[in-house]
């Protein structure tokens, strides 16, 4: 053996103590995984593996692997702690997603009630400017005057209840 060699296998030696200790520091066991998911479904709605392991990294610094994942889930079905709401989607039970969903179905609804209002104010709104926008005002009776003030009011109006819609 040569000095070289010997230097090589040193250098190769330390580097895999080093990529070892970090493998330690960033192991998790299964209990720490179920501890963290039972956390994380507290809060109403549904979780998939990949929310989990988010919620794992972010809460632990540490990185869970699929199968760690998957054995923990597993382990809190059986035992009732979470529920399987579908496939590959857990809850804390099923009453909490079905709040959850009735909330996020008005919220869709409501979502597109908004924007159908803002597109018809929008075809208001550009309609109005067309019809209005080619007349000369100092050429109105002051009736017609009146309606103008009374359509630039409105448009304000409009754009108000757009601004309310985004």
């Amino acid at each position: 053996m040569t000095k070289e060699t010997t230097l090589n296998e040193f250098n190769d030696s330390n580097a895999l103590n080093e990529i070892h200790e970090v493998e330690e520091k960033m192991k998790i066991s299964t209990a720490e995984i179920k501890i963290y998911i039972i956390e994380c479904v507290k809060t109403y709605g549904m979780y998939t593996n990949d929310d989990f392991k988010k919620y794992i990294i972010q809460k632990s610094g540490k990185i869970p692997t699929k199968n760690q994942i998957a054995g923990a889930i597993a382990q809190l079905v059986d035992s009732n702690d979470i529920s399987r709401v579908g496939r590959g989607l857990y809850s804390k039970d099923i009453e909490s997603t079905s709040v959850n969903t009735k909330a996020s179905s008005n919220n869709a609804k409501e979502d597109t009630l908004k924007a159908e209002i803002y597109n018809t104010l929008s075809k208001v709104e550009k309609e109005l400017v067309s019809a209005i926008g080619s007349v000369n005002v100092f050429d109105l009776n002051s009736e017609n005057f009146e309606i103008i003030k009374k359509i630039r009011g409105l448009k304000d109006t409009i754009e108000e209840i757009k601004g309310q819609c985004k």
